[in-house]
């Protein structure tokens, strides 16, 4: 027994992870926040390349084969579902849907070149077929023509909530950079750079809605509030799954971060409650991994099983319940401002309010 004051059943899959705190169905949920959003996602879906299309076929190529990876479209999801909440149907709804989709689609375009990888969403990616240079240039025209839709805009408010995001996002993944391979990581650092990841796209998706409804400041800025701490609940719920989920389930090998020399939730949760025990092998598991450059099978999976096991999963999901409760608070607080102008105004807040708790416990 690793940790006598720990000591738990491992958790061997997510269904584990749910009956800890999770009474409902997260796939008949999500098939309800996917009827809820299907229709204007479809009519998005063909719009996403139309507002890219370039007088040079070889690049529509490149784009075509981008977006037909296809993925959840989490984003421009929460910005229509805001756009329905507050009211506003107005013609900026499907191009600003679609910066919030092109935003994450090019970061992911410069995540794959950085991190080499040749598979994205079980397709090819764009740097394993034409080369860096064309995906990185790909990325580069979608923030360019993202810019463009904000800028038809005409809102100062929306045009700097989406330019402050690119920056931030940049910003972030340089000192994620920074963080590789270092065995001393914060709580502090991992959040900043969680921030800038992942939250600062999901605040922006949610607040700009409001610019565009002509809301109040402070109505915008808790929508903006909702949907920063459930960016922080879906990328907690992502390094989870890194450690409870399978292979098969999430698309990727099981801790393929730490694989990468990156530490998240889950192992500083787990490394927390080894502080000031006698026994300390996740400490010296994880030290030695960071500290050599590399992590073999084997150490892999000691370092799985202990994460599993020591409370660090139920701790990480206990750090993800704050963010929950707080982006409950703060759509409650938005709504308590907004005058519901459509007769499904209740359902689609009751869903918004069920998404946190959904994505903190999804299995894929």
């Amino acid at each position: 027994m690793l940790f006598k004051r720990c000591a738990r059943r491992p958790l061997n899959d997510l269904c584990d992870v749910r009956r800890l705190h999770h009474k409902g169905s997260e796939t008949s949920f999500m098939q309800y926040f996917i009827d809820a959003t299907k229709d204007e996602l479809s009519t998005l879906e063909p719009l996403l390349v139309e507002y890219l299309l370039t007088p040079n076929e070889p690049t529509n190529d490149v784009l075509r084969h981008i977006f037909s990876a296809g993925g959840k479209r989490v984003r421009p999801g929460l910005f229509l579902l805001i756009a329905k909440l507050i009211g506003y149907d107005g013609s900026h709804k499907m191009p600003i849907a679609a910066v919030c989709e092109y935003i994450h689609t090019a970061s992911l375009l410069h995540d794959d070149v950085i991190d080499s990888s040749t598979l994205r969403r079980g397709k090819p990616t764009a740097n394993s077929i034409w080369g860096d240079e064309t995906a990185v240039l790909a990325g580069d025209l979608i923030y360019s023509a993202a810019c463009r839709l904000m800028v038809k805009t005409r809102s100062l408010d929306l045009i700097d909530t989406f330019a402050e995001c690119i920056r931030f996002m940049s910003e972030s993944e340089l000192f994620q950079l920074e963080l590789l391979w270092k065995k001393d990581i914060t709580k502090q650092q991992y959040e900043r750079v969680v921030q800038g990841k992942t939250a600062i796209l999901f605040e922006a998706s949610c607040k700009t809605p409001g610019f565009l409804a002509n809301l109040t400041s402070e109505t915008c800025n808790a929508l903006g509030a909702y949907g920063h701490h459930l960016g922080y609940v879906f990328q907690f719920a992502d390094d989870i799954l890194d450690y409870v989920g399978s292979a098969e389930s999430i698309g990727k090998s099981v801790a393929s971060d730490l694989r990468c020399g990156k530490v998240t939730l889950p192992v500083l949760c787990g490394l927390d409650l080894e502080r000031g025990q006698r026994n300390q092998p996740l400490t010296e598991l994880v030290g030695h991994a960071l500290t050599s450059g590399e992590c073999n099978d084997n150490d892999l999976q000691k370092i799985i099983e202990i994460v599993r096991t020591s409370g660090g999963v139920e701790h990480a999901i206990e750090e993800g319940r704050r963010h929950v409760n707080a982006a409950q608070q703060a759509l409650r607080r938005a709504f308590d401002n907004i005058s519901p102008t459509h007769p499904q105004a209740q359902t689609t807040l009751d869903l918004l309010l069920s998404l946190p708790e959904t994505l903190l416990l999804r299995s894929h």
